[in-house]
């Protein structure tokens, strides 16, 4: 379970490492910006259905979810109803301007890390994204831009730096990076 919580914690610097880069002035040719978000919580387990590899969890709100356990995970058996589990998400976009013009492009990468046999059950996924988009549409009372990427999806970004929004403009191209990390483990009960 070391490897895994190392893991996260690797995939989670490396989103949020490069996150203070976003202070850092970026070259006048290439503008560039950077978003980074985590969220973490703490549930509790209330149902395991090992037929269907469900997990049902219950937030510290009360809110009730399900997760969805991949067979690549080998110790859900040691999950019992009770246990606290955490669960850790993380993404981040470091995005910058492209001028001149090219083909959009798409580049996926996975990669998985589970728990070793008998350790407390817990996994890290991560997914990093490289992409090429056109940009549709640029917003500066909104600071967004609306880009196009090569598999026909389109979304809405938000760039917080009005110098680097000033630079990008409709029909310019934006290459960028998206990295998501997401964890979960089991841990030990609370003390009463």
């Amino acid at each position: 379970m070391k490897l895994v919580s190392k893991s996260l914690l690797l995939a989670l610097g490396l989103a949020f490492g490069t996150a203070f880069a976003a202070d850092a002035p970026a070259p006048a040719a290439t503008p560039g910006a950077m978003i980074a978000d985590s969220t973490r919580v703490e549930a509790e387990v209330l149902a395991v259905d090992k037929k269907t590899r469900t997990v049902t969890l219950k937030g510290p709100e009360g809110n009730v979810f399900d997760v969805l356990v991949g067979k690549e995970v080998k110790n859900l058996p040691q999950v019992k109803v009770g246990d606290r589990v955490i669960a850790e998400y993380a993404e981040a976009l470091a995005l910058k301007l492209k001028k001149g013009g090219g083909l959009r492009e798409t580049v996926e990468r996975t990669d998985m890390q589970t728990a070793k046999p008998g350790q407390k059950p817990g996994a890290v996924k991560t997914r990093e994204v490289d992409f090429v988009a056109d940009v549709m549409d640029v917003d500066t009372k909104a600071s967004t831009i609306t880009v196009l990427g090569a598999k026909g999806r389109v979304v809405k970004l938000k760039i917080k730096d009005p110098a680097v929004l000033a630079e990008i403009k409709k029909g310019d191209q934006v290459e960028g990076t998206y990295v998501q990390a997401t964890g979960i483990i089991v841990v030990p009960p609370k003390a009463k």
